[in-house]
């Protein structure tokens, strides 16, 4: 079968293996906007010397030349894995099989954008990684496979992301079985859907008063590192955090949520959260760098302080703070 491969990589470089040492692969298409210089980048320029032709998508040339070169192609099957331009409704039709979409998700209550942000940040034990038929609109085509995937407790989005990737070997090649015949297609469920924009800033901002500390460890990780992190502020400046772990303790009430209860150099920055629960912040990435917890206490942290969901104007910044 000749099968081009659209994709975003690292995340589709299993599914790339796969193709290539089985002999599906043709050529291999990326989105423009993730290759700002062609000539060195890796993937592009590591692809072309194995010999595999290569294309660059973009949202006008979609609509035109690479109607035409995927015309002259004349593929059985179209892969994507990571694409965020919507594909015409006329050129899904130029493959034999269509196309098909690895999703990093259940479908229908998890469509969108960046499924696994949204799984992880919602403290989901499970997701899934649903192999679908694209048609017009985003993430709604008939599924091929699905294939259930545990959420590990402290699972990060780029630990979760890697570890789906690397089972896609496996998935890819029963897709491509499974493909050639329209019966193995399944409608999707008109119940429970859901669709999920890509995150804004307040998505990946943590919110003191109204989350609890096992929200914020989920948004946290669903924010490492695609977003850099969830972002608050400590004295007027915003940081990110990496890393946190929940504190087994009794509640401790009487404090403010986001207040710094302890900053020791040695034992770490631990903060108050929601109904007097406690988390201990393990790494943030400020303009003093990726720092553990006991780093960023050195900078001049204090008990008492507090972390803030918007800028506090009238604090000092922690610039100063470091002076």
């Amino acid at each position: 079968m000749k099968i081009i491969l659209i994709g975003s990589f690292p995340t589709c470089l299993s599914a790339y293996n796969s193709l290539s040492k089985d002999n599906h692969l043709d050529a291999v298409c990326f989105q423009d906007s993730e290759v700002p210089n062609p000539k060195k980048n890796f993937w592009l320029t590591s692809i072309q010397k194995e010999g595999f032709d290569t294309y660059l998508i973009n949202k006008q040339n979609i609509y035109t030349a690479f109607k035409t070169w995927l015309t002259s192609k004349t593929p059985d099957l179209v892969l994507v894995c990571g694409f965020s331009i919507k594909i015409p409704k006329e050129i899904l039709a130029v493959p034999k099989y269509g196309f098909l979409n690895v999703h990093f998700g259940k479908l229908p209550e998890n469509r969108g954008a960046d499924p696994l942000f949204w799984s992880i940040s919602q403290g989901k034990k499970q997701t899934a990684i649903t192999i679908h038929q694209m048609d017009e609109n985003w993430d709604t085509g008939k599924i091929l496979l699905e294939q259930p995937v545990p959420i590990i407790p402290g699972e990060t989005l780029g630990m979760a992301n890697s570890k789906m990737s690397y089972m896609l070997d496996e998935l890819i090649q029963k897709a491509i079985e499974l493909a050639t015949d329209s019966k193995n297609f399944k409608p999707q469920p008109v119940t429970e859907t859901v669709y999920y924009k890509r995150p804004k800033e307040k998505d990946t901002t943590i919110s003191w008063e109204t989350q609890t500390a096992d929200k914020i460890e989920n948004l946290v990780n669903a924010c490492n590192p695609k977003y850099g992190g969830a972002t608050t502020y400590y004295q007027g400046s915003p940081i990110r955090i990496l890393e946190v772990s929940p504190v087994d303790s009794q509640p401790l009430f009487g404090k403010t949520t986001g207040e710094i209860v302890h900053a020791h150099p040695q034992e770490g920055l631990y903060v108050y959260c929601k109904y007097g629960k406690i988390i201990r912040i393990n790494a943030i990435s400020s303009d003093a760098g990726i720092l553990s917890g006991t780093k960023f206490v050195h900078l001049g942290v204090q008990q008492g302080h507090c972390f803030t969901t918007e800028i506090k104007t009238d604090k000092i910044t922690l610039s100063k703070v470091m002076m």
